[in-house]
């Protein structure tokens, strides 16, 4: 039996040339009609249009899929993508074709190679001192691949001596702050966001929440894992689990004060949908999930047509708010009570109101500053400046955003896209569910709805704050 960590099996390459029939092998199970490229047995016509229409890894480049029968014309060009058989690499992630590509065995080696580097301090962080080991920190999407890549990278990062501490199923968001406890310097969030339901990875996390490395150093590390050689540490590291709870504990914080509202919740994860029970069940709010498809969606404006539902849906529940949460569990956006959408200006002011007026409860002399990146900055600063706000130019990236947020101790930082970065623990934590918290704390504080809320404050803001 195959080693747990080794393919089940191997295909041959695909470029092989298909055989007519005719030329089966003396032996060969006679009965069928095509034998797909580097098999030895020959499959009936029934079973190569299902491997057609399952877009099988032979199929791709073999003579005889041009005999579909009815199957679409079209369904050719599908696979391409889902086939695809090198890793793509992006600034601070990797993603592949599940099994195809990226298995169990391909994650341990990338796990050995990242234990490497983290251990001689290969990309900048201080090596471990002599008898000290670091801990990485990691977690997983609701994918059902997921896991065993997860598995893969723990073995491989053990063996390599590395403490892990782990997560399980959670949201990239939670990673930061379990970064901070632990003291690590990295965190390995796996998922295969942005591509289709085939495909998986993983995300490299820095303790500022960000990319760990550019693309260069991650494509000197990819040929590190398949090239290197690597003993293994005297010790293994230490696996150290999370429960849920002690996830939730960290954002019970943000879920305070709170009136009676109604809150449409749209998500493509039913996993959330118990997450956000958990945090708002000893307060008197009533939410209503609202299962959306897994499909691309512009956040930048409320001209995306899935979304309509969750408008509808507020209107129709007479909700006080709707918000939909983005699978990356930093993007979100939101709807009052109308079903109108908020532009993230809108966002940012409710949740700098908020943020202020606690603030201003608290015997603390920070300044009331938004920081924004240049480009935000260029377009807002002149009506958040007329609302009564200090903004601050962070530069052109969010890590020299979130750093100048983190230094100046800002109320809230933006790149202008529907993400916000909230300051916890002197981190910058880009996290949707704090941010939604943030929004219920903030329209509990009257009884009037949001979209009046929002007029008045931008009416007599300086007003407000003052008083």
């Amino acid at each position: 039996m195959a080693p747990a960590d080794e393919p089940s099996e191997t295909f041959p390459p695909i470029d092989a040339a298909a055989e007519p029939i005719d030329s089966v092998a003396p032996g060969a199970v006679p009965g069928g009609t095509y034998r797909c490229p580097g098999e030895t047995y020959s499959i009936s016509r029934s079973v190569h249009l299902a491997r057609l229409a399952a877009h099988y890894p032979l199929c791709r480049n073999c003579p005889a899929r041009d005999e579909q029968g009815l199957l679409p014309v079209s369904f050719p060009v599908a696979p391409i993508l889902e086939n695809r058989e090198e890793e793509i690499l992006s600034e601070g992630g990797v993603r592949a074709v599940y099994l195809n590509v990226m298995h169990r065995t391909r994650a341990v080696e990338w796990g050995r190679a990242i234990g490497k580097a983290l251990g001689e301090g290969a990309f900048g962080e201080e090596a471990a001192p002599v008898g000290m080991t670091s801990t990485v920190v990691i977690g997983h999407d609701e994918r059902v691949s997921s896991p065993e890549i997860a598995a893969g990278l723990v073995k491989g990062l053990r063996q390599q001596g590395m403490d892990i501490a782990d997560l399980g199923f959670c949201r990239k968001p939670d990673l930061t702050l379990a970064m901070s406890s632990f003291q690590s310097v990295l965190a390995i969030f796996i998922t295969g966001s942005g591509y289709g339901p085939a495909w998986t990875g993983f995300d490299l996390i820095g303790p500022d929440g960000l990319a760990w490395l550019s693309i260069e150093p991650l494509r000197l590390l990819s040929e590190q894992s398949r090239t290197g050689t690597y003993a293994h540490a005297r010790q293994l590291g230490r696996y150290s689990p999370l429960r849920h709870f002690e996830q939730d504990q960290t954002l019970q914080e943000e879920f305070h004060a709170l009136r009676p509202l109604t809150v449409v919740c749209g998500s493509e994860n039913e996993l959330l949908f118990q997450r956000l029970k958990r945090l708002t069940e000893h307060h008197p709010c009533r939410l209503i999930p609202l299962s959306l498809p897994a499909v691309h969606r512009d956040l930048s404006s409320h001209t995306s047509a899935s979304l309509k539902v969750l408008e509808e849906t507020v209107r129709q529940k007479q909700a006080h708010l709707g918000c939909y949460f983005a699978p990356d569990g930093e993007t979100l956006t939101a709807f009052d009570e109308q079903g109108t959408w908020l532009s993230m200006q809108d966002v940012t002011l409710l949740l700098a109101i908020e943020l202020a007026q606690e603030r201003l409860t608290a015997p603390s002399q920070q300044p009331l500053e938004i920081c924004l990146t240049t480009t935000a900055w260029a377009h807002w600063h002149t009506d958040f400046e007329r609302w009564g706000f200090v903004t601050l130019d962070g530069g052109a990236s969010i890590q020299t955003m979130t750093k100048a947020l983190t230094s100046r101790k800002c109320l809230v930082g933006t790149n202008g896209s529907p993400q916000w970065w909230l300051l916890r623990k002197d981190l910058a934590v880009c996290d949707a569910l704090r941010v939604f918290g943030t929004l219920l704390r903030s329209l509990s504080r009257s009884d009037r709805p949001c979209s009046q809320q929002l007029a008045a404050h931008k009416a007599g803001l300086p007003r407000d704050l003052s008083s």
